[in-house]
């Protein structure tokens, strides 16, 4: 199992004559120690064309210092990345090439990053050595607060064409100590004629001009702050973008099973998939057919395990609040029994969608759709385009609200309840997708049509809870357990909520509803 650490740097070109200020006088640092230099190797893999370069993602195996091992780097924010590591007998093995021995990465690390593969085959692209002098900047107590280190380096690619490359550079990355840091140690750097870099790697560095002439990262950049003349296309095109992104962001540490990874995965999933619908007559028919399918079952594979886990945490709460004579037998024990059932076959499922082909040709064609060109109605103004297809989303809810609300109490009014939940979702992703043309009003619009998701939310959690306690509670009666008396007052609970919620939210609906939230949609 690989671990793992946030590595938050700044990195500075400095010419060979360079001289290292004194770093011992900034604020908060008692001592800057240098340790002696060591000598490292690390050779980084990639495909061909560069798909993990190009994505700022780097997989080396290096040799000497402390942190000998396989290195997996993945993005979190510009000057952040997350840092894995495997030992090096971790690899699957080496193989013969002409070209003399070759390591194959771990197939742990390959799985994290096969949703940019895609069937690309990794090989090594790069050898860099470098001889690192490392200064620690540690505060009175001895706490190390960062890490500045003089690095010489001596690079090549590996293939047909070898360039050959030499230059120095510092590294400044934080420990422990608090990001201001980072600002005073780079002040010092600038003013005795440091450079900030302007490649965020060294290998970066090294393949920069192989990297200037491709195709560029999987997801392009986002287009300027877009105006109402701008084509239509452009506007929804922006937030797919933003979408796809979090999507190819999610994928690892899905993979990783980090907290919060599915949830965010999916919500890109629904996001994009109710873009499509909502401004569907600005795209091909036929692809947005597609996408649709293919974003509900993903998103649908990776419900199981996320609403199970959910559940536990909700009911958890619930029982630590009743009172202890109202808690009979061991219903914690039922309950988390009855919802991890099928947990760890959920996240397999997950897991071996991830790892499909038709996965990796959604994600293909999710790219292919982002970079296509505008035809059709996408041409179009937006300002003139876009507010037809938003009011059309906030008329659907309308009316889907207005049927509820004629309903009777029961199983019916609650299924139109949960189809205007989601359509409440529709309406807010697809003002979002508007709100850089409209600013506050549409963010105004956004505000309410959450409120509505958030009301409607609580109805539907509460009544599917109510489902599965009634079907648990029945059980336990039949079998004689006493947990059917608290899973009977946990009903009842439910039960409650549910209303109480679905009369806040018809309270609530003549606001979210009211015409001077929509003015700019006339």
């Amino acid at each position: 199992m690989a671990t793992g650490a946030r590595e938050i740097e700044r990195k500075y070109a400095v010419e060979p004559t360079f001289v290292l200020p004194k770093l011992g006088g900034l604020p908060g640092v008692a001592t800057a120690r240098t340790r002696r230099a060591v000598s490292l190797e690390a050779v980084y893999f990639d495909t061909d064309d560069l798909r993990l370069a190009r994505n700022r993602i780097t997989l080396r195996r290096r040799t000497g210092g402390s942190d000998a091992g396989w290195h997996l780097k993945l993005p979190v924010r510009v000057g952040e990345r997350d840092e894995l590591r495997l030992p090096l007998d971790a690899a699957d093995g080496v193989v013969d090439v002409a070209a003399g021995a070759r390591h194959t990465p771990p197939a742990e690390f390959v799985d994290l990053v096969t949703v940019h593969l895609r069937g690309g085959e990794l090989r090594p692209v790069a050898r860099l050595r470098t001889l690192r002098t490392a200064r620690r900047l540690r505060d009175a107590a001895g706490v190390d607060l960062a890490e500045v280190v003089d690095d010489q380096v001596s690079a090549q690619t590996l293939g047909e064409a070898t360039v050959v490359s030499t230059w120095r550079e510092i590294e400044v990355e934080l420990v422990d100590g608090k990001r201001g840091l980072l600002d005073d140690v780079g002040e010092l750097l600038l003013s005795a004629g440091a450079v900030a870099a302007t490649d965020s790697s060294k290998l970066g560095r090294l393949l920069g001009p192989a990297l200037a002439a491709g195709p560029g990262p999987d997801v392009p950049p986002l287009p300027r702050r877009p105006r109402r003349r701008a084509p239509a296309g452009d506007v929804v095109r922006a937030y797919l973008i933003e979408q796809v992104r979090a999507l190819l962001a999610a994928d690892p540490r899905v993979r990783l099973d980090e907290p919060e990874a599915v949830h965010r995965m999916r919500v890109a999933c629904r996001r994009a998939r109710s873009t499509l619908r909502t401004f569907a007559p600005l795209f091909p028919a036929d692809t947005v057919t597609l996408l649709d399918g293919e974003l509900r079952d993903l998103a649908g594979a990776l419900s199981g395990a996320r609403d199970a886990e959910v559940q536990i945490a909700y009911f958890d709460g619930r029982l630590a609040e009743l009172p202890a004579d109202l808690v009979a037998g061991p219903v914690h024990e039922t309950v988390s029994a009855h919802l991890s059932t099928g947990m760890a076959a959920a996240r397999d499922e997950a897991l071996a969608m991830l790892r499909s082909d038709r996965y990796f040709a959604l994600v293909a064609s999710l790219l292919t759709l982002v970079r296509a060109p505008l035809t059709g109605a996408a041409r179009r103004p937006a300002g003139k385009v876009l507010p037809d297809l938003v009011r059309r989303a906030d008329r659907r809810l309308a009316k889907k609200v207005t049927a509820a609300a004629g309903l009777p109490v029961g199983h019916d009014r609650d299924e139109l309840l949960h189809s205007a939940r989601k359509q409440a979702k529709r309406l807010r992703y697809a003002v979002e997708a508007v709100t850089p043309l409209y600013g506050q009003d549409a963010t105004a619009l956004v505000g309410q049509a959450e409120r509505a998701q958030e009301l409607l939310g609580t109805h539907q959690d509460a009544t599917v809870a109510r489902d599965l306690l009634r079907g648990w509670g029945a059980a336990a009666q039949a079998q004689g357990e006493s947990t059917a008396f608290t899973l009977g007052v946990l009903l009842g609970l439910e039960e409650c909520r549910g209303r109480l919620a679905e009369r806040d939210f018809f309270d609530a609906w003549p606001r979210i509803s009211a015409a001077k939230y929509r003015r700019w949609l006339a």
